[in-house]
């Protein structure tokens, strides 16, 4: 499985709840497109727009804005989005 970063890359393409970023493990770019529908409760084909990169072959990059949203049942990020 590779990882990837699923990501707005156009102003037009974010989203209204902020969340324009997920890294997800995935099989391929579909299925890295999928997981990160799911991981953020989006519909099926609402980030079918957005960039997928494989991070194996990235150069180093920056997120700016609010950290990191992890999913329900894990420790590592917070899960819940700080107010807006």
């Amino acid at each position: 499985m590779t990882i990837y970063c699923v990501f707005a890359d156009a102003p037009e393409k974010r989203r209204s709840d902020r969340c324009n970023t997920v890294i997800v493990q995935a099989a391929n770019e579909a299925a890295a497109l999928t997981a990160a529908e799911q991981h953020i409760g989006a519909s099926p084909g609402d980030l079918a727009g957005f960039a997928v990169v494989d991070l194996s072959t990235a150069p180093p990059f920056v997120v700016r804005g609010h950290p990191p949203l992890g999913g329900a049942g894990q420790s590592v990020w917070p899960s819940t989005p700080h107010a807006l």
